[in-house]
């Protein structure tokens, strides 16, 4: 029988087997140890702001949508407060702006709504993107009739908040006091940070879940466990607790395949830079230091688009802005108001 020693070729791809196991398996429990010790973090005074709302303090409003579908929103705080819009990120719900909510209630008018595949929300004729769920949102501010409004957009939010800026100049300037652009960006795909964040995912978003519809086997259910945990823990800064990544775990057990997949070629083919750079309306520019997703380089780039944008970057603080730091938000809320009402009333004068 011949020897290794003969056939040293098939030594090097014995042991380049037994490396790459081996590797397989150290990685598979370092992902393991990182979602055990995130599993067992804890923020009480955030964790009880993220408790669901009572029924009593939520309205929730259904809407048919310009191509026929639905749109869920969810509205609390002070019914005379100035209106506050919330736009959640890709695979999230209206209700991870919950702490937020509850934080801004008491001065603001909050309506949080689930975009078109998201949550309750039904995507029509037009699918998930960034153009129809920009239709959406006028629509919502007319049928509500929200005036004199801030717009918060987190992630693609931020991005439908941008398009929507871009389609529907006249209306934004009739109903909109002033825009907050959450971890987001302008044109993620075109811009080199990102190659190392969102942008990275979003090219394999299309053409996976075109392979997920044909073989369902591959699909991932987001279980609850240490692996699931550490892969979520990824879109967190490092005091994230565990009740905000299992939050965005359900939420993540509850998106669709396909739509996911056009979420991910509209979140590709976004560019806005051009019809930004004209914006006129107070603005602020947010994001964590520990964003991987969208790193501060596009946020940076977005804030020097934007005439007099201010850009405020948070420390420790991941992609989930609205979990980890939601007091931070507000506050810049209130400073986004207080500037409306200072115009306001030099106008008057």
């Amino acid at each position: 029988m011949p020897s290794h020693a003969n056939h040293p070729w098939r030594l090097r791809i014995a042991c380049g087997l037994l490396s790459g196991a081996a590797a397989g398996v150290a990685a598979t429990v370092a992902t393991r140890a990182l979602g055990h010790r995130r599993r067992g973090a804890t923020s009480p005074e955030l964790d009880a702001l993220a408790r669901p709302l009572d029924d009593a303090q939520v309205i929730h409003h259904e809407l048919r949508t310009a191509d026929g579908g639905r749109l869920h929103a969810a509205e609390s705080g002070r019914p005379t407060g100035r209106p506050v819009v919330f736009m959640h990120g890709v695979t999230l719900q209206w209700w991870v702006w919950t702490a937020v909510m509850r934080l801004a209630g008491d001065r603001f008018r909050c309506v949080a709504w689930d975009m078109r595949g998201h949550g309750r929300s039904i995507p029509g004729r037009d699918g998930v993107t960034l153009e129809a769920a920009a239709d959406d949102l006028a629509i919502l501010l007319n049928d509500l009739d929200l005036r004199d409004a801030l717009l918060v957009g987190h992630s693609m939010g931020g991005m439908v908040l941008g398009r929507f800026l871009a389609q529907y100049d006249e209306l934004a300037q009739r109903r909109v006091a002033g825009v907050a652009f959450v971890a987001t960006s302008a044109a993620p795909a075109s811009l080199g940070p990102i190659r190392g964040g969102l942008g990275g995912a979003i090219r394999v978003l299309g053409p996976l879940s075109d392979l997920i519809e044909r073989f369902p086997a591959l699909r991932y259910d987001w279980p609850d466990d240490d692996v699931a945990a550490a892969l979520v823990a990824m879109a967190f800064g490092p005091k994230a607790s565990a009740r905000m990544i299992d939050d965005v775990r359900r939420m993540e057990t509850e998106m669709d395949v396909d739509a996911l997949g056009e979420a991910g070629r509209a979140i590709a083919a976004h560019n806005v830079r051009v019809e930004l750079a004209g914006l006129g309306l107070p603005t602020t520019v947010i994001v964590g230091d520990h964003d991987r997703l969208t790193p501060p380089a596009h946020a940076r780039l977005l804030a020097d688009t934007i005439p007099n944008a201010e850009l405020v970057i948070l420390h420790d603080i991941g992609h989930q802005v609205m979990q980890e730091a939601p007091d931070r938000l507000v506050a810049e809320l209130r400073r986004l108001d207080a500037e409306r009402a200072a115009s306001e009333v030099s106008d008057q004068g």
